[in-house]
């Protein structure tokens, strides 16, 4: 894949043509807890129920990744079509990795550049627009608390991979429904 490297207050021409490229691709979008519970709560479900179906886990050395599964080889589990047109059955939850693509986070060492998928067909159509910073620091926020608590409760707590991920959703679940 080939990449541009946006700095902050750079702009690129792009537009959501709605191609379905993105979620028909191998979806292979690594999740945080909370993704998994944004769904889950959209969805009306306990984030258990979503196990398999929706979402798998991949043992990363001793870090269980949680991570959309596909379904016909390439295709999003939760890939739509509507009037002919591909949508996301839960668009208004979707993952934050889906919410940003076509940008691509650096590092949350590096917020101020950003990565731009260029086999995304609706990179140079559109207007000139500045990648979605606020979102790209929401999701630096969010992964870096998923994988620092990963770390504790893998490294420091004891868990093996799968439950320490267990415990974290959980424990981000019952807080996002307490707020």
């Amino acid at each position: 894949m080939k990449y541009i490297v946006l700095k902050r207050g750079e702009k690129i021409k792009y537009r959501c043509i709605r191609s379905g490229r993105c979620c028909s691709s191998g979806p292979n979008v690594a999740l945080t807890a909370f993704d998994v519970c944004r769904i889950a709560n959209y969805m009306g479900v306990d984030w258990r129920e979503l196990k398999g179906k929706y979402i798998i886990a991949i043992i990363a050395d001793m870090i269980a990744v949680p991570a959309l599964r596909s379904v016909g080889g390439d295709k999003c589990a939760f890939l739509a079509y509507k009037n002919g047109l591909p949508t996301c059955s839960i668009y208004p939850a979707r993952p934050m990795r889906c919410r940003l693509y076509p940008f691509l986070p650096a590092s949350p060492s590096k917020k101020d550049i950003v990565y731009v998928d260029t086999y995304c067909p609706g990179v140079g159509k559109g207007d000139s627009i500045e990648p979605p910073w606020n979102e790209l620091s929401k999701y630096y926020e969010e992964v870096k608390y998923h994988y620092k608590r990963m770390y504790e409760l893998v490294f420091e707590e004891g868990y093996e991979p799968l439950e320490a991920l267990e415990k974290l959703i959980d424990e981000v679940c019952n807080n996002i429904v307490k707020k």
